[in-house]
């Protein structure tokens, strides 16, 4: 019968899977040192075996081979709530959470402890999130999933601040009216300018803000918008959702696009005092055709950037480094027509473009020096101008 009686673990081991799980449920993240109800100060915690400390049937997954000297050390215990641990130690459950499987989670949550206890402080990120309807259409884009992603992206904190409820700093463009009109252009701007203007500018000034991470999913003249409006006081990281993953942060990718503005010759003979106009077509994502623009952009100089050596598509920006690459090119053709069309009285701006690049597209331009962007939603009888950027 001795060999039924429990052995009690070592407390240095229990001091290790205690630190190594941060305190919290391994399994369910759970804070294990203060009550949920009355937020008392309590260890709720429980050490589970994974693989049972005794070798007989009844010690879940005990007949698992590894020596019992091992059953007790922290590499073979972790930190649970009681609720977890009981469905672990369950029959039902032994087919499905077995070993292998509890061993992964728990050095998946033992590893997470450790980079994120290791992360410098000084290292917050402010979280962003402009969410609304494209075409009817609306994502996922919750708290969890911003965090996930910047902690998957970057070596930084995902911070919620100058919130209640602490979510943070968020445009909520979801429930405006009629999509695609006057009064959801004139509404969602508003509503961007609110957030910006009363709550980012005014942490900003108080110091809370030094770095922020956008995610953004609405109506790309919204996207150019917004950027416009987030100046270089601060470093911003853009997040943008994908297709190949249906998720935000941003995928493994090695290989960066390069991008070439195909541009009209400078016409030496035009009156240097006439304002004129151009247009800017983004193929990025897809390709605009000549003749999709409007009669009246039609005739005036075109500058076309497409990425080099690839068809446009929806993974031409897959990476930070991509985005990088187009916000370059299209800072160096701004650049450029500040010297070679210094009457350039506005650009038409008509883009085929992933999220992120519209938001990297409204950063690009600096209100002192550059033309007026008048940015064209694409609708079913063609393109049409919706918002002017000036």
């Amino acid at each position: 019968m001795s060999s039924l009686v429990r052995r009690k673990i070592p407390t240095p081991e229990r001091m290790r899977v205690w630190v190594r799980s941060g305190g919290r449920c391994a399994v369910c993240g759970r804070y294990l040192l203060e009550g949920k109800l009355t937020h008392e100060e309590f260890s709720l915690g429980e050490l589970a075996h994974i693989v049972g400390q005794q070798t007989t049937k009844g010690s879940p997954r005990g007949d698992y081979d590894l020596p019992v000297a091992e059953r007790d050390l922290a590499e073979n215990l972790m930190l649970v709530c009681a609720d977890d641990h009981d469905e672990i130690d369950r029959n039902g459950a032994l087919d499905t959470l077995t070993v292998d499987r509890l061993r992964k989670i728990k050095h998946s949550h033992e590893d997470w402890v450790r980079r994120m206890t290791g992360l410098d402080r000084s290292r917050g990120t402010a979280v962003v999130r402009m969410i609304g309807a494209v075409r009817g259409n609306v994502v996922e884009l919750s708290k969890p999933t911003a965090s996930a992603a910047v902690l998957h992206s970057d070596d930084r904190f995902p911070e919620f601040p100058l919130s209640y409820e602490q979510y943070g700093f968020e445009i909520d463009l979801r429930h405006l009216p009629a999509e695609g009109t006057e009064i959801y252009w004139t509404a969602a701007t508003a509503a961007i300018d609110e957030v910006i203007e009363h709550k980012l500018n005014q942490a900003v000034r108080g110091e809370h803000v030094r770095h922020l991470s956008l995610f953004a999913f609405a109506r790309l003249p919204l996207l150019v918008y917004l950027g416009s409006r987030l100046d270089d006081t601060y470093e911003v990281a853009i997040y943008q959702r994908h297709r190949s993953t249906n998720g935000w942060a941003w995928p493994e990718v090695t290989s960066v696009p390069a991008f070439a503005v195909e541009s009209p010759p400078i016409d030496e003979s035009a009156d240097a005092g006439e304002p004129v106009g151009a247009a800017l077509v983004l193929n990025v994502s897809g390709t605009i055709q000549p003749d999709e623009l409007p009669q009246e952009v039609a005739d005036l100089p075109r500058h076309v950037m497409t990425p080099v050596g690839q068809t446009p598509g929806v993974e031409t920006i897959s990476s930070p480094a991509a985005l990088d690459a187009f916000t370059e090119t299209v800072r160096a053709l701004l650049s450029r027509l500040e010297v070679t069309d210094k009457h350039l009285s506005v650009l038409h701006v008509f883009a085929a473009m992933p999220l992120s690049a519209g938001v990297a597209l409204g950063r690009a331009r600096d209100p002192h020096v550059h033309p007026p962007f008048l940015i064209y939603d694409r609708t079913d009888s063609g393109y049409t101008p919706v918002l002017e950027i000036s």
